[in-house]
């Protein structure tokens, strides 16, 4: 077993893969609530007891400007932009009605200011909403020397620009932090986990020597593990199948020599029986013997017809379709189609003079189980081979008018030893490993095959292969 399959061994406490989430999470959590805690901080001190008091500074300080100015109001323009600029806020004169006089700022201040009068009097400022979702200002009471009245009122609000600019840019920025922590885990995650998915389904399609590539050999979170022992199911699942070919394909060759024997003696035994029915013996016994030993003769072609079958998926599955398992050649597709559709009386239909780059015997092979399959399930329809090119792809194709396969078996029928109950069973010739031996010969040309109805909505089957025109070189 290689490094990279070696099961990682189970542990019973959470591994990296839970910490990284966990520490992920926790720190852009820790990092949103900070983000929250300083711009709250800022846009709360905007309007702490602190500003309030440089509100009523800067007021007290412009107050002898004021009294001065009167009622010019040019001049409270002037001083009402003095303080907005250095208060950065709209800071405007209000009368004792709420109504303004100078500056900037809203043309009257809420109705509830008035309920506020007395704590004007006495000069306190005091904090106002203009409305629900606008932050806080501050108004403060001008006192007439003369009377000790209101003489009019200093509204201080937040210029408009500031009342969302703060919780807007700190969301984004919360957001932001938020995102990137996010994006950079699922990133991560989801990188990982395609890759086992991807490795998954080409081990899926047949591919059992690929094996999940991991960046260190000692396996960093759960999700290396997960790698490693699916590393490892795939390099014993590929063992057992290993060893279970090689014990066919022996088998199989082993029994070619007894097969043989058979063959010969029943060769033997026909001559004699014919030897006595020449001699006038035609007795019940002999027509039996007769009968009998025709019978095991086509038995003896059967199994000998399996046996090959046998030995070359073997070779096929075990040199994974390299060397000596396919012999690449170049030939004319039409000069074979018309050989293997002449044995069972069928249509070829070639577009063009298409060569392929490929194993003749084998792709001969494959086209004449497919026939043979075809004429089996419609012995007196018609049978059509056609070929065409698309691109750089070689598209074959076998189409009969049997009954057709149904939709849940045309997968399963190119497993091997599967037949169908209805035409294509045993009964009627074959013991299912035809259909599986076609999608070896096609998996160890880079090519595919399926099944699908017919293309003019007839009753019927259709077998589709595609195969590259070029072969790929192969390595040493």
């Amino acid at each position: 077993m290689s490094p990279a399959a070696t099961p990682a061994p189970a542990s019973g406490h959470r591994g990296g893969l839970f910490r990284r989430i966990l520490a992920m999470v926790l720190g852009t959590a820790v990092a949103a609530a900070a983000l929250a805690a300083i711009a709250g901080y800022t846009f709360a001190a905007r309007f702490s007891s602190e500003w309030v008091g440089e509100v009523v500074e800067a007021i007290e300080a412009k107050s002898d400007e004021l009294q001065a100015a009167g009622e010019d109001e040019a001049a409270l323009t002037v001083i009402m932009a003095e303080l907005g600029e250095k208060l950065d806020a709209h800071v405007a004169l209000y009368g004792k009605r709420g109504r303004k006089i100078a500056g900037e700022g809203p043309p009257h201040l809420p109705h509830d200011f008035r309920e506020s009068r007395d704590e004007l009097k006495q000069g306190h400022p005091v904090v106002i909403r203009p409305s629900r979702l606008a932050p806080p200002g501050v108004i403060y009471g001008l006192q007439d020397p003369a009377t000790g009245r209101i003489a009019g009122v200093l509204g201080v609000l937040p210029r408009p620009g500031f009342r969302l600019s703060v919780p807007l840019v700190s969301v984004a920025v919360m957001l932001l932090v938020l995102g990137a922590g996010a994006g950079v885990l699922s990133r991560s995650l989801t990188r990982r986990l395609g890759n086992i998915e991807a490795s998954a389904d080409r081990i899926a399609h047949g591919d059992l020597r690929h094996r999940i590539a991991l960046d260190t050999e000692v396996p960093r979170d759960e999700l290396d593990q997960l790698a490693s022992a699916f590393n490892a199911m795939a390099e014993t699942v590929e063992g057992l199948l290993h060893g279970q070919r090689t014990l066919l394909a022996n088998v199989s060759h082993e029994l070619r020599t007894p097969i043989a024997r058979m063959k010969v003696l029943v060769e033997i035994l026909q001559e004699r029986v014919t030897t006595l029915r020449e001699r006038g013996d035609d007795s019940r016994p002999v027509q039996r013997l007769d009968q009998g030993l025709r019978d095991m003769a086509l038995d003896i072609v059967e199994v000998e017809a399996l046996i090959a079958d046998l030995l070359t998926s073997g070779r096929l599955e075990l040199r994974h379709g390299a060397g000596a398992a396919v012999q690449v050649g170049r030939f004319d597709v039409a000069a074979l189609l018309r050989r293997v559709a002449a044995k069972v009386d069928a249509r070829v239909d070639v577009t063009g003079e298409p060569e392929l780059e490929a194993d003749e015997l084998l792709v001969e092979r494959m086209l004449s189980n497919l026939l043979a399959n075809a004429r089996r399930a419609c012995p007196a329809g018609r049978l059509t081979l056609s070929a065409r090119t698309q691109g750089e792809v070689l598209e074959l194709s076998v189409e009969d008018e049997g009954p057709g396969v149904p939709v849940a078996h045309r997968e399963s029928i190119f497993e091997p030893f599967t037949r169908l109950d209805e035409a294509r069973d045993r009964d009627r010739g074959g013991v299912g490993l035809g259909l599986y031996l076609c999608r070896q010969i096609c998996r160890s040309h880079h090519g595919t095959i399926e099944v699908t109805d017919r293309t003019d909505g007839a009753s019927g089957a259709r077998f589709v292969i595609r195969l590259p025109l070029h072969q790929p070189a192969r390595a040493a």
